[in-house]
């Protein structure tokens, strides 16, 4: 349960939120205060987390002889709380691009950390129009950091009609990252812990430590020399 508490708290529930409502799933009706001693918490804060809940369209309360008593609505109704941050953020994202558009960036480098680093890089990959992607030093580990997203990523780069190429070592070989129909693969003998994309005029540098991070340079020059880079190593690799 602590795994699925956890993939609530993504999608945007607190962690005492997704503890009170999936007890509310897996146990039905119940009054606030019995509730409050079950999980050992303060009857105010209970309250507040079902109040919470109830705000966000996931339990209700029922009364019944005179005492009130909360059930947890249909998980389905998760949906709704993506739809109303979906139709929030379309409502404001013209206004963020013309902001955008007029401020001067003084760097050129930028440093995108945890799930959300590696998140922005895919929709840019995804979004920049590019035709061709290079990656050396691949290891697979972007799967299993954003293991629900970067299937899905992965086939609309064929929907898309983006190719690739992508040096790894031998050792990883039959592993997803792999198998794409639309990428040419190569190996070398040595593994590294660090990714390189090259697409576009960008060159994202991703690193997986504890906490992965990605380098993110954008420079036409920049990108060109790791194409270089890249097309060398190339030749050196072998099928």
């Amino acid at each position: 349960m602590k795994e699925l508490a956890k993939k609530l708290e993504e999608i945007g529930l607190s962690s005492k939120e997704s503890e009170v409502y999936i007890y509310l799933l897996k146990h039905g009706p119940i009054m606030g205060g019995d509730f409050a001693k079950i999980l050992n918490m303060d009857r105010t804060h209970i309250y507040n987390l079902l109040r919470n809940l109830i705000n966000k369209g996931l339990a209700s309360h029922v009364v019944k002889n005179g005492k009130t008593f909360f059930q947890a609505n249909s998980p389905r109704n998760l949906l709704n709380q993506i739809q109303k941050k979906k139709e929030l953020i379309d409502n404001i994202l013209p206004e963020l691009l013309k902001l955008e558009k007029v401020q001067l960036k003084p760097s050129i480098v930028n440093v995108l950390e945890g799930k959300e680093g590696l998140r922005t890089i895919l929709r840019m990959i995804l979004e920049s129009n590019a035709k061709e992607l290079l990656v050396y030093g691949g290891t697979g580990k972007s799967y299993d950091v954003l293991e629900y997203e970067l299937p899905h990523a992965a086939k609309k780069t064929g929907a898309l009609n983006i190719k690739g190429k992508i040096i790894t070592s031998k050792k990883l070989k039959g592993k997803a990252f792999t198998q794409l129909p639309n990428f040419e693969m190569k190996y070398v003998e040595e593994i590294t812990p660090s990714s390189t994309t090259i697409f576009a005029n960008k060159v994202a540098i991703a690193v997986f430590e504890e906490k992965p991070f990605v380098i993110l340079i954008e420079s036409r020059s920049v990108a060109q020399s790791y194409r270089n880079y890249f097309n060398y190593l190339w030749k050196q690799a072998k099928k």
